[in-house]
This record gives C-alpha cells, sequence and structure tokens, in this order.
C-alpha cells in the first residue's frame, strides 16, 4: 500500500495516538499532512483534540489519587508541581486554561491540577477549551509549514515533505526548549 493511501487510511488515528503519547510533535505532522489533502485541517485538528484531552483527563484523575501511584508521587514532589499548585490555588481557571499551551509542564501541570481539589467537572470543562483551542493552533502550524515546504521546494514526495517538516519542528522545539531554560 502506497504511504499516501496508508497514511489517508491510518493518519486520523495515528494523530490520535500520537498526540495521547507525545503531544505537540503528532498534532504538527497531522497539520502537515492535512495540507497534502490525506484528511481535512478540521479533523486533524479535532483528532489532536481528542488525545490530548483524553491524555489530560487521565492525568488530571491520576494527580486526584495521586497517593496511589508512586510516579505521580515522584513528579508531585518536584519543584515544579509546588510552582504549578501555587499557580492553580491562586488562578484555577487560568492555570486550566493554559498549562496545556506550557512546553514541559503538561504531564507535571496536570496531575498538580488533579492534586489540588479542582473539580472534575470544572476541568473536563476548561480542558475541552483547551485543548480544542491548542489543538487548531498546533495543527494550523503544521499546515503552515507543510504550505511553506510546498512554497520552498514545490510538490516532492510525502516522505520527504514529511521529513522536512520534522526537521523543522525538531528545530522550533530545539528552540522553544533553548528559551524555555533561558527563564
Amino acid at each position: 500500500m502506497p504511504l499516501e493511501q496508508l497514511l489517508a487510511q491510518w493518519g486520523l488515528p495515528a494523530v490520535f495516538l500520537g498526540t495521547v503519547a507525545e503531544g505537540e510533535g503528532a498534532a504538527f505532522l497531522g497539520g502537515v499532512m492535512a495540507h497534502r489533502g490525506l484528511f481535512s485541517f478540521e479533523a486533524a485538528a479535532l483528532a489532536a483534540a481528542a488525545g490530548a484531552f483524553l491524555i489530560d483527563q487521565i492525568m488530571f484523575q491520576v494527580g486526584r489519587h495521586a497517593t496511589g501511584f508512586a510516579f505521580a508521587q515522584r513528579l508531585l514532589a518536584r519543584p515544579a508541581a509546588a510552582s504549578v499548585l501555587q499557580h492553580v490555588r491562586a488562578r484555577p481557571i487560568l492555570a486550566c486554561l493554559s498549562i496545556r499551551f506550557i512546553y514541559g509542564l503538561k504531564t507535571v501541570g496536570t496531575l498538580a491540577i488533579g492534586a489540588s481539589g479542582i473539580r472534575p467537572l470544572s476541568f473536563v470543562l476548561l480542558n475541552l477549551i483547551s485543548t480544542l483551542v491548542w489543538s487548531h493552533i498546533v495543527t494550523g502550524l503544521g499546515f503552515g509549514v507543510g504550505t511553506a515546504i510546498e512554497r520552498l521546494w514545490g510538490r516532492v514526495a510525502l516522505h520527504s515533505h514529511l521529513s522536512a517538516a520534522l526537521v523543522l519542528a525538531v528545530a522550533l522545539i530545539a528552540v522553544a526548549e533553548v528559551l524555555r531554560r533561558r527563564r
């Protein structure tokens, strides 16, 4: 089966599962694949939102019941978790809406939100808003990079297009990490 056909059939489940496992990279590549017409932009963004929503809900519940999970206790013992808890207690709505956008804090942040005592229904609603906005932004970045690659090099083979997008995504993540560490 050719790569384009394979991704047209299995690309959306891959975006969903990739977003559960990793996050930005899968949503970004979903945007690149949407640019190539393998599926619609909206389908890619919604698959990414669904994956992000699912993993956030799982981590929230783990945080709520952290005493039963050794790995959660270790993560919540980190200084970053204490900082997130402080922000959650000061501005719970803002914390719930913004944690998905803070690179490197999604897991520990969502665990901390769960441990903070925020009502589950409140988190569900705020997380739904956050993941929908986040997924459209990141998928849109992928779509835009896909467009830029096509404008620079024309309509290249799909594997070359995805490889170029991956290189650009890794470069963007590296820049974000450098900027984050400077703070």
